[in-house]
């Protein structure tokens, strides 16, 4: 299960969103694929609109223009009545968040998408029916999902329909939450995490999560898979069939990420109520080191944004501290020893303090946590 949260306008309540694997039959499959195709090309229009009359009348056009022309459209392509009106409401609303995000300096300038690119699109309101392990979904027809866990479908506001690169499909179901249903009471447990290569994590409680290296097994295979691909000619179907090969081994690597973060979050918030992170730049520690394929395959940033919300799900607290001198400094003293990356141990010369270096910079994490918590600052550090 995948859960996302999101605050409403109401600060006592949450969106969480749970995510099925959906079982469609060959025409329905082909039937969404369409609608995939009609909604692209809708995106594509749209986003051509607004440059071109940016361009030629530097005028912007809204969102309410584009949705109030959609009758226009309709008229002339009539591939557009095939989709549901509200999913082709909610393709422009795409577009203008692309924009908005833009405007915000939040991401790049909004560029086309490709067929392969665009693979969902949602219902804004739920008019869905579950009969077994059957959902009704309307302009379409019953789908068959794994129904992991009971839906109450009077709480449900969105529902969107997801296609994975390897073909698999998923209906993403987002259920208004209240907070008081959620809520744990506080432990009042702190607790320090070093993310690393070596370990995955390592606590201020002396605990060590070994790094799975989820991408190792599989690698020698997905090496073959890639060359095999790279040799098939361009738009054939030999290529289709080999990317989608390729496609569910990426998949398979994903989801067993995924689900051992899941786990691990999940055991993190339940068992303490402060838990500090080191707020890492890992985009710039990907691109100027050595270790980039172990540090993305380790999952560092998935592991925090599931221990955040899940923390806010059970009344816990997740702080991000500065990564300064974490490693370095010593826990028991404030000395600060430095260190080679290669150097696995801490060796305090001052206070004579010998431990593992993960560590220690998990209490050191642990002590500047505590300190933003409570408003203050971590001491000074001698050197």
């Amino acid at each position: 299960m995948e859960e996302a949260i999101s605050r409403t306008k109401k600060e006592t309540k949450f969106l969480l969103t749970y995510k099925f694997r959906a079982y469609p039959s060959v025409l329905l499959e082909y039937r969404m694929e369409n609608w995939l195709y009609v909604l692209c090309n809708l995106y594509n229009h749209a986003l051509e609109e607004r440059k071109r009359t940016w361009k030629e009348e530097k005028k912007t056009i809204t969102y309410s223009h584009q949705q109030n022309s959609l009758p226009e459209l309709k008229k002339k392509d009539p591939t557009l009545k095939l989709v549901h009106s509200q999913v082709l409401q909610d393709c422009l609303r795409r577009v203008d968040n692309a924009f908005w995000k833009f405007f915000r300096k939040e991401a790049k300038y909004p560029k086309k998408k490709k067929l392969s690119e665009y693979n969902s699109f949602t219902f804004p309101q739920v008019w869905m029916k579950q009969k077994d392990r059957l959902v009704e979904v309307i302009k379409l027809e019953k789908i068959k999902i794994r129904l992991h866990r009971e839906i109450d479908w009077t709480r449900a506001r969105t529902v969107t329909i997801k296609r994975e690169p390897s073909g698999k499909w998923y209906v993403c179901i987002t259920v208004e939450v209240e907070l008081d249903e959620i809520l744990k009471e506080a432990q009042e447990k702190a607790v320090g995490i070093d993310l690393g290569v070596k370990n995955l994590a390592t606590t201020s409680e002396g605990e060590f999560v070994e790094h799975p290296k989820f991408l190792q097994r599989p690698e020698r295979r997905l090496k073959r898979e890639q060359k095999k691909l790279s040799r098939k000619e361009k738009g054939s179907n030999n290529r289709e069939r080999q990317r989608k090969r390729v496609a569910k081994i990426h998949e398979e690597v994903k989801n067993a990420r995924r689900d051992f973060l899941h786990k691990v979050s999940r055991y993190l918030v339940n068992n303490y109520d402060h838990i500090s992170f080191e707020n890492l730049n890992i985009k710039g520690l990907v691109q100027s080191s050595s270790l980039a394929k172990l540090i993305l395959d380790a999952g560092w940033g998935t592991l925090i944004t599931f221990a955040t919300y899940k923390a806010v799900m059970a009344g816990a607290r997740v702080v991000r501290v500065d990564p300064s001198y974490t490693t370095q400094d010593c826990s028991v003293c404030g000395f600060r020893v430095p260190k080679t990356l290669a150097e696995r141990l801490h060796e305090c010369p001052e206070c004579g303090a010998v431990m593992d270096r993960d560590y220690n910079a998990s209490v050191n994490i642990l002590q500047k946590g505590l300190a933003r918590l409570k408003g203050g600052r971590v001491g000074a550090t001698r050197t």
